[in-house]
């Protein structure tokens, strides 16, 4: 039987940016799959590696990652992603 509900864990980081168009600094949060961790992990990246490629990606350099981050999750009905599909 199928679950009614798909949870998927995520990871809330605070992070300091610079822009390297505007050189402007910005305090912003970054939110991560779990599983994107994880997978980043088993390539040998650290979580802060994995958000320096993430900002840099997007015209952003990543200055510091402001302590720990917080644990989300998200529940995700089955019937509403039927109606998306």
């Amino acid at each position: 039987m199928c679950k009614p509900e798909i949870t998927i864990n995520l990871r809330r980081f605070r992070v300091a940016l610079k822009s390297k168009e505007t050189g402007e600094e910005a305090t912003v949060f970054i939110t991560l799959d779990k599983t994107q961790l994880q997978a980043a992990q088993l390539c040998g990246q650290s979580s802060k590696e994995l958000i320096e490629r993430f900002a840099a990606r997007n015209g952003y350099e990543l200055l510091d990652v402001i302590g720990k981050p917080d644990k989300l999750s998200i529940k995700i009905g089955r019937a509403s992603c039927r109606e998306r599909v």
